[in-house]
């Protein structure tokens, strides 16, 4: 929650949302309920929650939460630490939160499912406190969320589909491809998490729901193309995770997307399989670095933050939509911070 320091109204709000975190998971009881509540109970960002109470204030005009906007809240994280199980165990991450992945403390089989457990509690909040209406937001963001993460695995056990022959990343992919793939991963649930905000003083107007649901949108898509962009780039020290996560995992992203299609040498590829299977973390480090170096030298990078630039600027200006306030206030100072960090 340190990344809501300084907002005590965000704050104040987010604290029933983990009290709410810490009654939900001890449902299934034993062990998979501590290695629920310890991972809901470590240091993260939830930025999700976050943007569900701003959205939420903003509607009711800066007054304390109703209980359902709390649930709500509650519900998106709870979907996104699911898919953050998920994800660890498909990309065989070994740690989540400076902490074990679920899939290292219970094994896969219990992980997986802690993660329906979570998923299957998600919708049952969501109904309880959005009814149908609820429903209906939640359903195609979960869908279209599950997709994404298909897509994101595919190809890596289909030869004809890499330039290397065996398990390797695929480098067909065009820009347009990624960026639908992040708008399911990432911007539809921050879009989500908005809307479902809005939905504090009943129906919202349209009025109020629009820019709030592009402003996630654009924030989520921004959001990802810097996250990746900083899984090449960034010092390990100030992001807390290695670089070369996302090759490893096999997933290729926005940057080496586009110097693929400058790479008249090849040598991308075999850099990107020295990034996933080195024995040693130095040599692991050196080709990360090579491949740093030609990214930079090929403009790959630099197009990159062009484009993250553009979502940043569109997600600005729909918070200029928003009724002024401090609310409004706070939403500028995050988003700058999201859009324009570097770590």
């Amino acid at each position: 929650m340190s990344f809501w320091a300084g907002y005590p109204e965000v704050q104040r709000e987010l604290t029933r949302v983990q009290h709410l975190l810490q009654l939900e998971t001890a449902g299934p009881g034993g062990i998979i309920s501590r290695a629920l509540q310890d991972l809901s109970g470590r240091d993260a960002k939830l930025l999700r929650p976050g943007f569900v109470i701003l959205a939420a204030r903003i509607g009711n005009g800066g007054k304390d939460l109703t209980e359902g906007s709390i649930e709500r809240a509650a519900a998106i994280e709870m979907l996104h630490l699911a898919s953050l199980i998920h994800d660890d165990i498909v990309d065989g991450a070994r740690t989540r939160r400076g902490g074990d992945s679920l899939h290292i403390t219970l094994g896969t089989r219990r992980a997986v499912l802690a993660g329906d457990y979570l998923f299957a509690r998600s919708f049952a909040l969501f109904a309880k406190s959005g009814g149908q209406e609820g429903l209906e937001l939640l359903t195609p963001s979960v869908a279209r969320l599950v997709s994404s993460v298909i897509d994101e695995s595919s190809g890596l056990d289909d030869p004809k589909n890499s330039p290397l022959p065996g398990d390797r990343p695929r480098f067909d992919l065009t820009p347009r491809r990624y960026l639908h793939r992040i708008v399911g991963k990432t911007a539809l649930l921050f879009a989500l998490s908005f809307h479902a905000g809005a939905l504090e003083g009943g129906t919202p107007p349209e009025e109020l729901t629009e820019p709030l649901r592009r402003l996630g949108y654009n924030l989520g898509v921004g959001f990802q193309i810097i996250d990746d962009l900083l899984d090449i780039t960034g010092d390990p020290r100030k992001t807390g995770k290695p670089g070369g996560t996302d090759l490893r995992a096999g997933v290729v992203t926005l940057p080496l997307i586009l110097a693929m299609q400058r790479d008249s040498g090849g040598i991308l590829p075999e850099l990107a399989n020295q990034v996933r299977h080195a024995r040693w973390r130095t040599t692991r480090a050196r080709a990360l670095e090579k491949i740093h170096h030609r990214l930079e030298r090929c403009g790959a990078l630099g197009e990159t933050r062009s484009l993250a630039e553009r979502y940043t600027r569109r997600a600005e200006r729909e918070i200029l939509r928003l009724p002024p306030g401090t609310d409004r206030d706070i939403l500028q100072e995050t988003t700058a911070r999201l859009l324009r960090r570097s770590a």
